[in-house]
């Protein structure tokens, strides 16, 4: 098979189909490949990762336990979906067999989110999928396509691939998750380069094709910017058409995003965090007002999760510092339960250890209930 490859490679180089290291060709010259493979893994790819033991579990059609007690990975070549591979200098290009056409590349999405995350424990297999989607969306790259048919195949791929995104941000917050196993910072970071590309696919193709689902990604991006803080969101929103602008789902975004960036503010779009700034707590509980309300859907309220905890320190501080101006609070008034709503926790737990990471300590009333220690 790799002999093939080889002579696949050097066949294609020489009729122009990838390019020859050798001999540069100027930008305009370049060639578009085309995916031929028609299975969701190329074949030698299937084949050296068998022969290596890279074979995943959900890759797998049963574990075996052989002669000597051990369980070995049974690989089925049927559920195989190819690997993402990196582009390194001096790396030949993919070939036509080892790019998977638009068609294929749906049906590995649906493979993907129908069968494997439907059937299976979501934190088991978030890994697998991370990586499968991926090489979908650098197969979908490498091949730009442009004809319509291909275009609107690539925007549903995108669109379930961002959905996928932002129910991993939400599932693999819970308690229990290893930090070794998760990276919350690449795991946006893929979501926003996937927002990105879909993005585009809506604008580049706005005059031949209208997704039913636009919508609901802007409003994505919308909430998501207030982290990223694109100083061009201004323009793209106006840009809109009414159609879209009028929307429900669009409005509650931008309510959101108004609320939270009148309560954080951006030292330039350069900061990819936000510094908190010191406003009235109107703010801050129009945000959580918003977030609970019924106008935001589930896959939105993932998004605003992301700044929950940049609200959550406005919150604190807009206490501590309504104590120290004299306001008429008691010291004891805060209490752990008191704290859980402005704070948005759903256990004493977890109020009682974002205070103490925000330096403020607890004390224990005469009837032993324990609140927030002002003075500390």
């Amino acid at each position: 098979l790799r002999a093939l490859h080889e002579h696949e490679y050097k066949d294609a180089m020489r009729r122009g189909i990838v390019a020859d290291p050798d001999h540069p060709r100027a930008l305009k010259d370049a060639v578009k490949p085309v995916g031929i493979c028609e299975d969701m893994c190329p074949e030698l790819e299937r084949v050296g990762r068998i022969v290596q033991r890279d074979v995943w579990a959900a890759e797998a059609v049963r574990q075996a336990r052989t002669g000597r007690g051990y369980n070995k990975i049974v690989a089925d070549e049927g559920r195989m979906v190819k690997k993402f591979r990196r582009s390194a200098a001096g790396s030949e290009e993919q070939l036509p067999s080892d790019l998977r056409p638009p068609k294929v590349l749906q049906r590995t999405v649906n493979y993907l989110i129908d069968e494997v995350i439907d059937k299976s424990d979501f934190a088991k297999v978030q890994t697998f999928v991370w990586d499968r989607t991926r090489a979908i969306r650098n197969d979908f790259s490498i091949q730009q396509v442009a004809k319509l048919h291909d275009v609107r195949i690539a925007i549903d791929c995108f669109e379930r691939i961002v959905r996928f995104h932002i129910l991993s941000l939400h599932q693999m917050a819970r308690r229990g998750i290893r930090e070794e196993d998760y990276s919350h910072q690449q795991d946006l970071e893929q979501l926003m380069k996937a927002l990105y590309s879909l993005m585009r696919y809506y604008t580049d193709f706005k005059n031949k094709y209208h997704s039913a689902n636009e919508a609901e990604f802007r409003a994505y991006y919308i909430i998501l910017a207030i982290m990223n803080h694109d100083p061009l969101l201004d323009d793209q929103i106006h840009s809109l058409p009414s159609n879209l602008l009028n929307d429900p789902i669009i409005k509650t975004a931008l309510k959101l995003y108004d609320a939270a960036s009148n309560s954080l503010d951006k030292k330039g779009p350069s900061r990819k965090r936000p510094k908190i700034q010191e406003h009235g707590q109107e703010d801050w509980a129009r945000f959580w007002q918003i977030v609970d309300s019924a106008q935001m859907s589930y896959l939105m309220s993932c998004c605003a999760e992301i700044i929950f905890n940049n609200m959550r320190r406005l919150a604190l501080r807009s206490i501590w510092k309504g104590f120290r101006q004299g306001r008429q609070v008691n010291v004891q008034d805060w209490t752990t339960e008191a704290l859980l709503e402005p704070l948005r926790f759903d256990c004493q737990e977890d109020v009682h250890d974002f205070c103490q990471q925000h330096g403020f300590r607890f004390a224990t009333a005469s009837d032993g209930t324990e609140y927030l220690d002002l003075n500390s």
